[in-house]
C-alpha cells in the first residue's frame, strides 16, 4: 500500500478529522487520471471539492470530487467507476459513488452532477471561499472540531447537519 492510499480513510460509522495532508491534492490528480484513462470518449469535468481540498483545513480523510457530466453519459460513468472500484449509493447530492478500503473504510466520494445541477456549482463556490478567506476557513475549522468533540462517532448526520447553515450562509454571499 503506498502513502497516497493510506493517507485517506475514515472506518464507517466514526467521526474524525485529521489535519490536512498536501498529498490529498496528488491523490486527486491521479484518481481524475485514472478516470479520465478509463472514459477516453467521454467528456465530463472534475472538481475536487470539500474539506481536503482547502488548504489547512483540518477534514475527514475522505476525498471528495465533484464530477460534472451530460445526462446521456451518466450510465456509462457509472459503469465505469463500479469497475474502477466505486459503489453506487443513488442519488445524494448528485448521484454518489463511494470507494472503500478494506471494506468500510471510505477513502473516496465521488458526486456525479449533471450540468445544470445546482449543487456542483455550490460545491465549488463554497470551496473557493474557504481557500480565498482565512478566517472564514478557521471559523468552519473550529465549528468542525466543535461538532466532532460534541457528537462524536454517534453523530455523523447530527455534524453535517451542524454544518448547514454556515455552509448556506457563505454560498449565499457567494451568489
Amino acid at each position: 500500500m503506498n502513502e497516497a492510499s493510506t493517507s485517506l480513510g475514515l472506518r464507517q460509522a466514526t467521526l474524525a478529522l485529521a489535519p490536512h495532508d498536501p498529498i490529498w491534492m496528488r491523490v486527486f490528480n491521479m484518481e481524475t487520471a485514472r478516470i479520465r484513462a478509463a472514459l477516453p470518449d467521454v467528456a465530463f469535468e472534475t472538481d475536487h471539492i470539500g474539506s481536503t481540498a482547502v488548504p489547512e483545513l483540518p477534514a475527514k480523510a475522505i476525498l471528495d470530487i465533484a464530477m460534472r457530466a451530460a445526462e446521456q453519459d451518466e450510465d456509462r460513468i457509472a459503469e465505469v467507476l463500479v469497475d474502477l472500484g466505486y459503489i453506487d449509493r443513488g442519488i445524494r447530492s448528485g448521484r454518489l459513488f463511494i470507494r472503500l478500503r478494506d471494506g468500510d473504510i471510505r477513502t473516496h466520494n465521488l458526486h456525479l452532477y449533471r450540468p445544470e445541477e445546482p449543487d456542483y456549482g455550490e460545491q465549488i463556490a463554497f470551496r473557493d471561499a474557504l481557500r480565498a478567506d482565512h478566517e472564514l476557513r478557521d471559523r468552519y475549522a473550529q465549528l468542525k472540531r466543535d461538532l466532532v468533540d460534541r457528537f462524536g462517532d454517534a453523530g455523523r448526520r447530527n455534524y453535517t447537519e451542524g454544518k448547514t447553515d454556515f455552509v448556506r450562509a457563505v454560498i449565499k454571499k457567494a451568489e
